[in-house]
């Protein structure tokens, strides 16, 4: 009997150990309940130092947070009806959040006509609705303050700028940093080539080499095989600067990479997620503006080749821009 009781006594102080850690632990099952299960398309790799991988590193946050289940493709097909195919798919396996990180807005606007009910956000701006909506990247921000410090480098008063297609995130990236130069220097002129492709770096390494045959020596890139290019170029002429587009890669092309235009897509990707969990989402346009956004200097670029008054005159305005009390015109088309 004693032998029994003991047994008795045992188990439930197991018992109660167990109830203890539970309640000291209150979130582990809530969390795993309501993470948000998401798709993630990436129409390059998780790897590519740039706008691919900012997208994958602001979703693994959250997956490693508890707060999404993550399924991603990378290189996805780029055309939209395999977009949109890639959307239904994963929307018909339980996706409750489409994140389609490129400027696919057509092959969202297919998908929600056959899934009306789930959530699908595309990046780069355009129109939004029901449960359709998207995300800015709004890089002709920090462009501005790039085209500052360009006006500052170039010895030859020509800038070049390369983008893969004329939408308005790249237009808008392009006109940026050809006013921010002029805001310096009025003399400076700019010049601009799109190249019709996303992932051709081939493309974007003759466009440079074509513009700095018209005495361009400083340059911006929009999209990865643009920027791809640029890097490619600007290792076969030392002669060159650059800002890299999206990613930190700044190590590249270490003493001509005069800085890179870092995105942050965790904030953004978070309250995407958030209104999702919380029943609140709708479509809209998410933006952060310049928050989203960070210009990282390239310590090993000598800060002797940009005039101590550009580099006061940017830090002044970056300023401004951060108060809100200057705002970089964002120039579409």
């Amino acid at each position: 009997m004693k032998r029994t009781l003991a047994r008795a006594m045992v188990i439930a102080l197991l018992a109660a150990l167990v109830v203890g850690v539970a309640s000291a632990h209150p979130n582990r099952a809530t969390r795993a309940q309501a993470a948000v299960k998401v798709a993630l398309l990436l129409p390059c790799p998780t790897n590519d130092g740039s706008w691919c991988q900012a997208a994958y590193t602001a979703a693994k946050k959250l997956q490693q947070q508890g707060v999404i289940n993550l399924s991603y493709t990378q290189n996805a097909p780029q055309d939209t009806a395999s977009a949109s195919q890639l959307m239904e798919r994963y929307a018909s396996n339980g996706a409750q959040l489409v994140i389609a990180d490129s400027s696919w807005a057509d092959a969202a606007a297919a998908f929600a006509k056959k899934f009306p009910n789930t959530p699908v956000v595309y990046a780069g701006g355009g129109p939004v609705s029901g449960k359709t909506s998207t995300f800015e990247e709004p890089i002709y921000i920090p462009a501005y303050l790039a085209g500052m410090l360009a006006a500052g480098i170039t010895k030859s008063k020509v800038i070049g700028g390369l983008a893969a297609f004329d939408i308005p995130l790249c237009h808008a990236e392009m006109s940026a940093f050809g006013a921010g130069a002029k805001a310096v220097n009025p003399a400076v002129k700019e010049l601009v080539t799109y190249t019709g492709d996303w992932n051709d770096s081939a493309k974007g390494k003759s466009a440079v080499q074509t513009q700095a045959g018209q005495k361009a020596d400083v340059f911006v890139a929009c999209g990865g095989g643009p920027d791809a290019g640029l890097i490619s170029a600007l290792q076969a002429n030392p002669s060159l600067s650059a800002f890299s587009y999206v990613g930190n890669e700044n190590a590249k092309a270490p003493k001509q990479m005069v800085a890179s235009l870092v995105y942050d897509l965790y904030p953004i990707f978070k309250a995407i997620v958030a209104d999702v969990a919380n029943g609140t989402y709708k479509g809209k346009d998410y933006n952060l503006g310049g928050k989203s956004f960070d210009l990282v200097g390239n310590p090993k670029y000598s800060a002797t080749k940009i005039p101590a008054s550009v580099l006061s005159m940017e830090k002044a305005k970056a300023a401004a821009i951060l108060s809100g009390k200057f705002t970089v015109p964002y120039v579409a088309k």
